[in-house]
């Protein structure tokens, strides 16, 4: 995963949208993008994503002046202890319940239990730990 800029008519652009009219969706190969903050003008977007593109701008730290949006109510500072933070709660989010791993273990099926362990190592694919 990368942290990136992007500036918001760019974004507009990549993803098909029209400026007054925020659908559709992220086309199916930005769909690993997650918007982590949003600059006072709107003008930008602090992003994570797996996808390089032209139009995203890697960073090597987190830049000033991006409110964070992910999840308001961790509140509105952006740093690289909240970047790891939001990956964290992707990951807990996506996993399977634990539930599913015990209950394959009491009834000995193995091939459940190798379900859920092949659900669990998607999800460390799909948001891996995050590093500059």
């Amino acid at each position: 995963m990368f942290l990136c800029t992007v500036n918001a008519i760019d974004l507009m652009e990549l993803s098909g949208v029209r400026p007054d009219r925020m659908e559709p969706p992220l086309p199916k190969q930005y769909n690993q993008l997650i918007m982590i903050g949003q600059a006072p003008d709107c003008l930008s977007y602090l992003i994570l994503t797996d996808t390089e593109h032209e139009k995203f701008i890697k960073q090597s730290s987190v830049p000033v002046g991006y409110d964070f949006i992910f999840r308001q109510s961790w509140g509105l500072t952006i740093d690289e202890s909240i970047i790891h933070r939001v990956i964290s709660t992707l990951r807990a989010e996506a996993y399977p319940p634990i539930s599913d791993y015990l209950d394959a273990k009491v009834k000995g099926d193995l091939v459940q239990e190798n379900a859920y362990l092949s659900a669990c190592l998607a999800v460390k694919e799909l948001y891996p730990k995050f590093s500059f």
